[in-house]
């Protein structure tokens, strides 16, 4: 998915889309937050390591915009 996000970011960088880009930053700190509370026999630390991933990808693409 890191690279699917990445081409996503990148266009939105290309259209200038800070609103857009920024939804996506709130939505992966929210996803991150909730698999980080989960209790029990799953282990999230892989999914959790993905959205960190593209949290960076995603406030890079940001960084881009100014």
């Amino acid at each position: 998915m890191t690279s699917a996000m990445t081409r996503i970011v990148n266009g939105y960088v290309r259209l200038k889309d800070r609103r857009a880009l920024e939804e996506l930053q709130t939505q992966r700190r929210k996803l991150i937050e909730t698999l980080q509370s989960l209790d029990g026999p799953l282990d999230a630390a892989s999914p959790i390591k993905q959205n960190q991933d593209e949290l960076a990808i995603i406030e890079a693409g940001l960084a881009q915009l100014g």
